[in-house]
């Protein structure tokens, strides 16, 4: 085919004379010097050099001839689809002129060959540029030997205001070893589990088999290995504890499931717990209930086998009683005795309620706490106390009706007054005394101004209040008794001390002189009365004796 090409460059020459030199064995054309290193040399300035001009179906044609195929360098111009000069290699048609980056539309897929992508020279290939590995593997960079702070970012995406899309599918990828294993500082998608790393680690807690499927652990040396489990923090661990969440330092949970764990040096083990603060502890057995348990606080332990046990405070323990709610205050932190600071306050049965603080207890049955809110009601359990303090204070109280208390003995005097025992419990070991509420409502539940209390049930408050109005009037009653009978003491002392000596000179003295007979004589009466029944009471007792002696030889009779 160049032989062509030099034949019509040859009769050119002919039609030319002027035009055309040959030096040596080049051949110019516009020129009479060509270049000796040129064997054809074209020169112009308004001129150029235009080669044969095919379409793709001539190039094709001219690919697929058997009687003068295209050999390597064969050049020419494609006037349609993606027109351009082309040279053929060999094997296929190259489009001459871009080269296939940037702007250009690449044609075939590129080829590294072994090679990196960089920014800057060649040298910085040792640590950074991008590499496409034969098996689909990128990586950024390579490993460095030493420190650089000069570095800016790793990996910078500026403006991302699309999604970022990363997929995978579990059970593929490298399972045992991992692809990156022991220390170091990194951000790793595990995608034969699922799980994601990012942080630091000292030693093998990212390595196999410390990972868990669909798990998480961020922060520096943190073992999510258990399934969708995740970790937060530094070095806390979740092992054989599936759908278990840590946060926060050197927390650890063994056979823990569905549990929290948040603070210092906790520990979790059991189902449904919750744990948090510090040297706290969550611990049951139960698979079954789903009932949680918690210990939150300093060294609170919640324990039981059935679950359903809350310790909070400092030194909260269950006990190992189930349905236990435990709540502790800060005194024994305080106290000089450093063997008491860590006295617990422990449970001592099941489903039972403690409570310990030394500074009381206020309980408000209004919105009103203080006096700047209106007037507080409610109780207290002032600290050492052992009984409920009520808020009685003069100043909180109006409408203030006085009390009759000889109404209320009256009153008193209907209610019916007995032992008795709630329903359900048992009238062996559980009898009370004391009136019936609807008794003690129809007796005192309304005065001049309205109501008080209900037909079910009695406050504690009104009932002492109903005490010390009875009282109150038992007591005055004692006083006009006792001032009655001092007056007839009196009366008799006078009477004594007027002798015999004034019967001859005062009728009076002789009649009251007749008064203290008839009353000596009365009491010797009631003296003899009493004698009597004293003997019938002893001769009483003596028939039944008899009775029941004869009753007794009457029955060995019948055996």
């Amino acid at each position: 085919m160049r032989h062509k090409y030099f034949l019509a460059a040859l009769m050119l020459l002919a039609a030319a004379p002027a035009a055309l030199a040959q030096t040596a064995g080049s051949v110019g054309i516009g020129t009479t010097s060509p270049d000796l290193s040129a064997a054809l040399e074209v020169r112009s300035t308004t001129q150029g050099l235009l080669l044969p001009r095919l379409t793709l179906a001539q190039r094709d044609a001219l690919t697929a001839s058997a009687t003068a195929p295209p050999v390597p360098g064969l050049v020419i111009y494609q006037t349609d689809n993606t027109p351009g000069l082309y040279a053929f290699d060999g094997s296929a048609w190259v489009r001459l002129g871009a080269d296939n980056l940037g702007n250009h539309t690449a044609t075939q897929p590129l080829n590294l060959n072994g090679q990196k992508l960089v920014d800057g020279t060649t040298a910085r290939a040792i640590r950074s540029g991008l590499d496409l590995s034969p098996a689909g593997l990128l990586t950024l960079g390579a490993a460095r030997v030493s420190a650089d702070s000069t570095t800016g970012q790793g990996l910078r995406l500026p403006d991302l205001d699309q999604d970022f899309i990363l997929t995978s599918r579990r059970f593929r990828g490298q399972a045992n070893p991992l692809n990156v294993s022991g220390a170091g500082d990194r951000l790793t998608w595990l995608s034969y589990y699922s799980a994601f790393r990012a942080g630091g680690v000292s030693g093998n807690r990212w390595d196999y088999p410390n990972v868990g499927a669909y798990s998480v652990a961020f922060g520096l040396d943190n073992q999510a290995g258990s399934d969708y489990t995740v970790a937060f923090g530094r070095e806390n661990r979740l092992r054989a504890s599936d759908y278990t969440l840590a946060t926060g330092y050197q927390n650890e949970s063994v056979l823990g499931y569905y549990g929290l764990m948040m603070g210092y040096q906790n520990a979790y083990r059991g189902y449904h717990g919750f744990v948090g603060g510090y040297q706290s502890k969550t611990q049951t057995n139960n698979t079954t209930s789903f009932v949680p348990s918690l210990a939150f606080g300093y060294s609170a332990q919640a324990r039981s086998s059935q679950g359903n046990c809350y310790a909070l405070g400092y030194y909260a323990r269950t006990g190992g009683y189930y349905g236990s709610f435990v709540l502790a205050d800060y005194s024994p932190a305080q106290n000089s005795d450093q063997a008491r600071q860590q006295d617990s306050l422990v449970s001592t049965n099941f489903n039972q309620f403690s409570a310990r603080f030394a500074g009381g207890y206020r309980l408000f049955t209004t919105a009103a706490t203080t006096t700047s809110q209106g007037t507080a009601v409610g109780v207290r359990l002032d600290a050492g106390s052992n009984a409920w303090s009520i808020i009685s204070d003069s100043t909180k109280k109006e409408r203030v009706v006085l009390a009759d208390g000889n109404l209320f003995l009256d009153r008193i005097n209907g209610l019916r007054l007995g032992s008795w025992n709630y329903r359900g419990q048992s009238p062996d070991t559980m009898r009370h005394y004391g009136p019936m509420a609807q008794d003690f409502f129809a007796a005192f539940g309304h005065d001049a101004v309205g109501r008080s209390g209900n037909p079910t049930s009695i406050n504690q408050a009104d009932f002492d209040g109903v005490n010390l109005i009875a009282i109150q009037a038992l007591y005055r009653r004692v006083l006009l008794l006792e001032a009655d009978h001092a007056r007839q003491r009196q009366q008799l002392q006078q009477l004594r001390a007027a002798g015999p000596a004034a019967s001859a000179t005062a009728p009076r003295a002789t009649d009251a002189a007749a008064e203290l007979a008839e009353l000596r004589r009365q009491n010797a009466a009631l003296r003899a009365h009493a004698a009597q029944a004293d003997a019938d009471h002893a001769a009483l007792l003596t028939l039944q004796a008899q009775v029941a002696r004869l009753l007794g030889e009457g029955a060995q009779a019948r055996k």
